[in-house]
């Protein structure tokens, strides 16, 4: 095959971040992590996977034992308290009798019923029998039913899921390290699978992640510093092998040669996987990221981001500072290192400086990571770590992230001084601080109708919007809003969709609706500036789970009666960033949605405050821990 050159660019060199240096930059908040131990019996726990298997919001751990010899299928389930994680066992043998082993894990709705299902695979261990051949399965949650999907010729070393043939179902890929093989799944139905593909790639071991590499809108494959170029369709057309860089493939010597961790990710919004490498088992080689303009013709260019590190064992891309670009999450297997004469074992967040060019350094322990695995465990919005320190550590813990906390977003935030307590769970504050909007369409009478209910998820109590007014989707009959109107102010407030389809809706100022609406991922659905800018539905906890919304609003500004400047917001939702600095063109609606809403098609915004609505509209859709901070933002920019 034709190996591409790599482009190293002098302004790309000039860019370099090695591991003991920082570089030059403006001082930022550094996430902080609060460390958990899940347990201290693991036993060679390297096939794991992050997952809501009982979708309640938080992530649990998926996992296999002791995959050096053969283990159990299990989970571990995060609790609320995020103090405890239970351990459930799924199966101790695979239907063949054999015990379950591979080098990682992977989970997903294999059968589309709205539950994470988890791949695994069968096979006595790689320390003892890593030629023998490993049978993949899938169990079907919550049954816990096992499906055959077929066999790879030795030990699993890596696997992904995608749906590489856009049909709507996941397939699977897996490589081995002995006999060099990518074997490709097609799943045709969930108990019917086909074995498309068994590639034997040169020197081929571990490291290996999926994305959209040359951005044609199919699922390609990356591995050991190659790409594997999708050829669509039913997939079993030729697979076409590309270099990317040839040293994470041309490496001799033992069982350590072309070891890496890859991981793929679309930096610049270009529609094409950027690809990160590093080196799992040997010392000399960099943590690098890798460009092409034209993958499939085109030079490679390498960005390093870490001039070298050790059996760097872990390579994670996520945006751990919630700063809305992407960073690096790497580190050391420390026992490995040690036998390769290493004496620290530094565990590394690289922070993106812009363009993912320039890196800064954050060290966060000096004691390893292994297969660490970066997903948002608490539901808050922010990336979490879960790590093992070195391959055969027994102590497995969870870093929990706390930038969210610091920020006061996601779920219980708490006030700050001189914020507005706007909902805490007594009738006496629906009473003091809310009453009706008693617009065009207002139908219902005072008292206020919305009940106070048992909170489903934790202790107190809640507000939910049932007034018969505002059955058969009348908003507008029994809206209730705040006695207090704002200009400009920072809201938190959190709610509950109990049902599919539950439909209610924040509106700031009583003009400008942030949509409340399960099920819809649009401009028009979940989190959503209405009918302007879609949120980002992926932040959504789902059905009987609390979601909060963190706001930031300027009003609109006038000069002599003349509106001069569009009202502005930015929001987070669940702890992730959904909108900065967006303007409001309008309020939708009509007349029924709130002020202004029959001016002018609802673009005749008047220069009048207004309080905080929530809708009522046939949904019982719940509310708890709200509270505003009147501010005075004189410059057009809300980001926070």
């Amino acid at each position: 095959m034709r190996i591409r050159l790599i482009l190293l660019w002098a302004c790309f060199i000039a860019g370099i971040v090695l591991c003991d240096q920082v570089i030059a930059t403006e001082i930022q908040d550094e996430p902080t992590f609060h460390k958990k131990v899940i347990s201290d019996e693991a036993e060679m726990w390297w096939a794991r996977a992050l997952g809501d298997i009982n979708k309640d919001g938080l992530l649990d751990i998926v996992l296999q034992n002791n995959n050096a010899r053969g283990g159990w299928l299990g989970w571990l389930q995060t609790q609320s308290d995020l103090k405890t994680w239970k351990q459930h066992i799924i199966a101790t043998t695979a239907p063949d009798g054999q015990t379950f082993a591979c080098g990682d894990l992977d989970v997903g709705d294999i059968d589309n019923d709205g539950d994470i299902d988890i791949f695994t695979f069968a096979h006595p261990g790689e320390w003892d029998e890593g030629g023998a051949t490993t049978t993949a399965y899938w169990y079907e949650n919550p049954s816990w039913k096992a499906h055959k999907i077929g066999v790879s010729p030795t030990f699993v070393k890596d696997l992904n899921v995608a749906d590489f043939n856009s049909d709507g179902k996941l397939d699977l890929v897996t490589i081995t390290f002995e006999q060099n093989t990518m074997t490709i799944f097609r799943q045709d139905s969930p108990t019917q699978w086909t074995k498309v593909q068994s590639i034997k790639v040169k020197n081929l071991h571990e490291g290996m992640d999926v994305g959209d590499i040359d951005g044609d809108g199919d699922i390609d494959i990356a591995a050991n510093g190659y790409w594997i170029e999708n050829p669509g369709g039913n997939l079993k057309n030729n697979w076409s092998v590309h270099t990317i860089d040839s040293k994470w493939n041309n490496q001799d010597g033992d069982w350590s040669r072309n070891a890496s961790k890859v991981f793929c990710r679309d930096m610049d919004n270009d529609g094409k996987a950027e690809v990160f490498i590093s080196h799992s088992e040997r010392k000399g080689y960099p943590v690098a990221m890798y460009q092409s303009q034209d993958p499939k013709f085109g030079l490679w260019k390498e960005t390093i981001i870490c001039k070298e590190l050790t059996a760097a064992h872990t390579l994670q891309v996520f945006d751990f500072d919630n700063d809305g670009d992407q960073d690096v999450l790497t580190g050391i297997n420390m026992n490995r290192a040690k036998g390769l004469e290493v004496k620290s074992f530094p565990v590394y967040l690289f922070l993106n400086q812009g363009h993912a060019q320039r890196w800064r350094e954050v060290a966060l322990t000096n004691e390893g990571i292994y297969n660490g695995q970066a997903g948002d465990i608490e539901g808050d919005g922010d990336i979490d770590i879960c790590r093992l320190p070195t391959h055969d550590g027994t102590v497995f813990q969870a870093w929990l992230n706390q930038t969210n906390d610091k920020k006061g977003i996601g779920l219980g935030a708490i006030a700050p001084a001189g914020a507005d307590i706007l909902i805490d769970g007594t009738r006496e504050l629906l009473d003091t601080r809310w009453t009706y909007w008693k617009g065009p369409r207002f139908s219902s009478s005072l008292p206020i109708k919305w009940k106070l209910v048992d909170d489903p998820v934790d202790q107190g109590k809640v507000i939910v919007s049932s007034d018969p007014a505002g059955a058969g989707g009348k908003y507008g009959a029994a809206d209730i809003v705040t006695k207090k109107k704002y200009r400009d102010f920072r809201l938190h407030v959190e709610f509950l969709v109990p049902e599919k389809g539950g439909n209610s809706g924040v509106y700031l100022q009583n003009r400008y609706e942030i949509q409340v609406l399960d099920g819809d991922k649009s401009k028009h659905g979940m989190a959503a500036v209405i009918n302007e800018a879609e949120g980002p539905y992926h932040a959504y906890r789902g059905t009987g789970n609390w979601n909060a919304y963190d706001i930031k609003f300027r009003a609109a500004r006038f000069k002599d009666e003349k509106l001069v400047e569009k009202a502005i917001v930015t929001m987070y939702f669940n702890g992730v960033k959904a909108h900065t600095n967006q303007k409001i063109q309008k309020v939708w609606g009509g007349k029924n949605s709130g002020i202004d809403g029959g001016n002018n098609g609802g673009t005749g915004i008047t220069d009048v405050p207004g309080g905080l609505k929530l809708q009522c509209e046939g949904h019982d859709v719940l509310y708890r821990n709200a509270w505003i901070k009147e501010l005075d933002i004189q410059e057009p920019n809300t980001d926070f």
